[in-house]
Formats: C-alpha cells, sequence, structure tokens
C-alpha cells in the first residue's frame, strides 16, 4: 500500500486553501499519552503561532501536555510550513492530526472547536474526542444525526486527515461566514451513538493486534470489516472476547 509523503498531503492543503481564498491553516493537536508537549516548540516560531488548549477553563484545564491543541499556521511564512512538515511527518501517522481550514477568527474558530468536544451522555457530561482522525469519519458520516452533524461542518470550509493506510482524506464544510458562528453547548449522545463510539474503539484494537492482518491489503478495508463486525456483535448483546466472534465470522470453518 503507498503511503503518502507529507509534503504531498501539504501540498493539497495549500492548494485548497487558494481555492478556499485562506491563507492559513489550523491544526487540532492529539497529546493525550504523547511523549513530549508542542507548546514549548511552538512558542519558539516566529511569527507567534495563536494556539488554544481545548481543555482550558475545564477540569483538566492543568493537564496541557495532554490536551488537544488547536493552532493556527500561515502559509506565507516558511517557519510556519516548516513547523506543519514536522507534524504531519512525526504526528499525522499516529493518528493525532486534523487540518481544518476555515474563514473564521482564531478566536471564534477556538470557542467553536472546543464546545464541539463538549458532550452530554445520561445527563452526565464528557468528553468527545472527535479531534481524533480515526474517530472523526464515522462520526461525522453515519454515527451523528443530521442536526449534531451540521454542527461539526459550520465552523470550516474544510476537514482533512490521514486515514489508516496514510492518504489524505477531505471532508468539505459548511462554513458561509467569517465573523461569528452559533454552536451548541453540548452535543447530546444516545445509548446508541455511545455504543457506536464505543465499536470504533473495538475495531481499532483488533485491527492493532494483527491477529487479522490476513483479511484484507488495506487497513482501511480492515477497519471496515472489523467495525462492522464488532456492530453486529453489540447489537446481538454479544459478551465474549471480540476476537473469538470476529474469527468465528471470518473463518468459519477454523
Amino acid at each position: 500500500m503507498y503511503m503518502a509523503k507529507p509534503s504531498e498531503w501539504q501540498k493539497q492543503i495549500e492548494h485548497v486553501c487558494v481555492t478556499a481564498d485562506v491563507q492559513r491553516v489550523d491544526l487540532l493537536l492529539d497529546q493525550a499519552a504523547w511523549d513530549s508537549c508542542a507548546v514549548p516548540a511552538l512558542k519558539q516560531l516566529r511569527p507567534e503561532v495563536p494556539w488554544h488548549s481545548l481543555f482550558a477553563g475545564t477540569p483538566e484545564e492543568n493537564l496541557l501536555e495532554q490536551a488537544p491543541l488547536l493552532m493556527r499556521l500561515d502559509l506565507a511564512h516558511w517557519q510556519h510550513r516548516a513547523w506543519l512538515e514536522q507534524l504531519m511527518t512525526h504526528c499525522a501517522a499516529d493518528a493525532r492530526l486534523l487540518v481544518a481550514i476555515s474563514p473564521l477568527s482564531f478566536d471564534v474558530l477556538s470557542q467553536a472547536l472546543q464546545a464541539l468536544s463538549q458532550m452530554k451522555w445520561g445527563g452526565r457530561p464528557g468528553l468527545l474526542r472527535y479531534y481524533d482522525p480515526r474517530i472523526f469519519p464515522l462520526l461525522v458520516s453515519s454515527i451523528l444525526n443530521d442536526e449534531q452533524r451540521i454542527q461539526y461542518l459550520l465552523p470550516v470550509s474544510y476537514w482533512s486527515w490521514l486515514d489508516r493506510d496514510g492518504q489524505p482524506q477531505w471532508r468539505r464544510g459548511a462554513s458561509q461566514t467569517r465573523t461569528s458562528i452559533d454552536i451548541q453547548p453540548l452535543v447530546e449522545l444516545s445509548d446508541e451513538q455511545c455504543d457506536l463510539i464505543g465499536c470504533i474503539s473495538d475495531a481499532q484494537q483488533l485491527l492493532n493486534s494483527g491477529r487479522f492482518d490476513q483479511l484484507e491489503d488495506s487497513k482501511e478495508q480492515r477497519f471496515a470489516l472489523l467495525y462492522r463486525l464488532v456492530v453486529r456483535a453489540s447489537k446481538e448483546n454479544y459478551f465474549g472476547k471480540l476476537s473469538e466472534y470476529v474469527e468465528r465470522c471470518v473463518l468459519p470453518d477454523s
């Protein structure tokens, strides 16, 4: 499977920015369980890079080294372009980078994207890690309902990420303004939606285990198959080992 180079994704981003008449690119970097914090390096860039922690104002505010960071890079400046390529090289393949191209001011975009990370389930608040590129595609394509989905498309002209095969993917947004945006403060998820998000995690663990590498050459195709089977197991109220369930489905004679 051919893996796209960071420079190829960067060229796509620059082209889309020109098309959207936007000179900067916004990055959501997931620092969870990472061995370093991006903030010190960010502070050294010139001109200064605007950045915002999605944990700001929450009980997790002090966990800056684990926080999802939003940063805005100006493609007209070589240091910013070099930092973009560095992040793509070291973070994108590790499913830590979600790219947004947006006409909104940084402050407005920061508030909107932070609001989208706050969810409610069963009356209790929680964190929705939509910025994880392994979760984002299914979340906006099939898990969220139409009213919820538009909330994640309104702040941007385009979303972009690398899929499990290292290929750049794009999702057109719905942004039509450069001044303000009205985002609901909490997305309320149903039991079924939370279960489907959990199925993404379960399917990803099965994919990472290496036990099913023979199923498909493409990791994305393999994940899609595993996800369908995990969802089926959930609907059947299966409580055994998911790996055994999958093996019975894909290797019925074993």
